[in-house]
């Protein structure tokens, strides 16, 4: 049996058997805590990043929001983007 035609079948068999106890798949209550969560944003802020030497730079936004790097600084909290497994890409010209 192909890998496909197997994570198939387990998610039809998945599927069936949280209809029949009523259970929402996890990804629906995911979707719907997302969609409920993001009600209360009151400003999004959009942040472009750029490659550069196999490092994530982020563009600055305008606004309350401070960005140095592949850092953000957002109130009290610091969010570090980093590239997954070691990716490297290359150099932007």
């Amino acid at each position: 049996m192909e890998c496909e035609e197997f994570l198939s079948l387990i998610d039809g068999y998945i599927e069936r058997s949280t209809q029949e106890s009523d259970e929402m798949p996890a990804s629906v209550f995911f979707d719907l805590l997302f969609k409920r969560l993001s009600e209360n944003v009151t400003e999004t802020i959009e942040l472009e990043i750029e490659i550069v030497d196999n490092q994530p730079v982020l563009q600055p936004p305008t606004g309350a929001v401070q960005v140095a790097s592949n850092e953000i600084l957002l109130g009290d909290r610091r969010i570090v983007v980093k590239l997954k497994n070691g990716s490297t890409y290359p150099t932007a010209q």
